[in-house]
C-alpha cells in the first residue's frame, strides 16, 4: 500500500532514508535519458518524459525517484546545437556505478525507465550484470517501445523519434516545451536502415514512411499521456507481483 510522503529521494535526508528503505519502501525508480534535438521540442525530451512515468508511478508502487540521469550515449544526432553524449564504455560504468549505490542503501528492487534508444544496449547489458552480482531485482523500462501497440491504437498510426507519441509526451507535460511555431518539413526524415548519417539530415525520424508526424493536439496529447501512464503502471504491477512468487 501506498504511503503518503516524500518520494523524490534528494529530497529526503540521510536519516529518513536510512528509516525508510528497505522495511518500507524497498523499490527505487530511476529514470535515464540525454539531451539531443526533438524537432521543435524541448532538447531534454528523453529525460522529462522518463522522469513524469516515474513521478506518475512512484505512489502506485510505493517507489522512491532517484535522480535523473540526464546524459546519454548520443549517435546521430550528436551534431545538432545543444546536443551531449557519453562515450558507451562511460555511460554503462556510471550506470553500473549508480546501480551498485542502490545495493548498498538497500533498496531491493530497481525500475530504470529510459527516455532513450541509445541507452537500450547499455543499460540491458548493466542491468543483467547488476542482477548477476548482487541478485536484485530489476527491470528496464524503454516505455516507446512497451507501448508501440498504443500509440498505433490511439493513434492509428506508428510513433516516431520526435514525433507523434514522444511530442504528445512532452507537449502534455508543459505545452511550452513545444514550440510549433518551429516545425516544418526539413525536420523530418525517413530512417532507411540501410545507411548510417552523422549527423543524421532530420531531427524528427520517421521509421514508417509518412506516419509518426506531431500532430500539436494539446488535448488528445494529455489523453495519451495518461494511456501510457496506465500502460506501464499495470506492466509493472504484473512484474512486482510475478516476483514476489519466485
Amino acid at each position: 500500500m501506498s504511503i503518503v510522503m516524500e518520494r523524490k529521494l534528494q529530497r529526503l535526508s540521510w536519516k529518513s532514508v536510512r528509516d525508510l528503505v528497505p522495511d518500507k519502501v524497498d523499490t527505487v525508480l530511476f529514470p535515464v535519458g540525454t539531451i539531443e534535438a526533438h524537432g521543435p521540442a524541448a532538447i531534454g525530451t528523453d529525460n522529462l518524459i522518463p522522469e513524469s512515468i516515474a513521478e506518475y508511478l512512484a505512489d502506485r508502487i510505493n517507489a522512491l525517484i532517484a535522480p535523473t540521469l540526464n546524459y546519454g550515449i548520443t549517435k546521430s544526432l550528436y551534431g545538432y546545437p545543444g546536443s551531449i553524449t557519453i562515450q558507451p564504455p562511460n555511460f554503462e560504468s556510471i550506470v553500473k556505478d549508480i546501480l551498485k549505490s542502490f545495493y548498498d542503501n538497500g533498496f531491493e528492487k530497481v525500475i530504470v525507465l529510459n527516455g532513450h534508444g541509445g541507452n537500450n544496449s547499455a543499460l540491458k547489458s548493466a542491468a543483467h550484470e547488476f542482477y548477476y552480482l548482487y541478485r536484485v531485482r530489476i527491470a528496464v523500462i524503454h516505455w516507446w517501445e512497451l507501448c508501440a501497440d498504443l500509440v498505433e491504437e490511439f493513434y492509428g498510426q506508428s510513433g516516431a523519434h520526435a514525433g507523434l507519441d514522444e511530442n504528445a509526451m512532452v507537449q502534455a507535460i508543459d505545452e511550452s516545451l513545444v514550440d510549433e511555431s518551429l516545425y516544418d518539413e526539413d525536420m523530418v526524415y525517413f530512417y532507411r536502415p540501410g545507411a548510417n548519417v552523422y549527423p543524421i539530415p532530420g531531427s524528427i525520424l520517421l521509421f514508417k514512411k509518412n506516419e509518426g508526424l506531431p500532430d500539436f493536439d494539446a488535448e488528445r496529447s494529455r489523453e495519451y499521456q495518461q494511456k501510457v501512464f496506465k500502460k506501464i503502471e499495470e506492466f509493472l504491477i504484473e512484474v512486482l507481483g510475478r516476483w514476489e512468487k519466485i
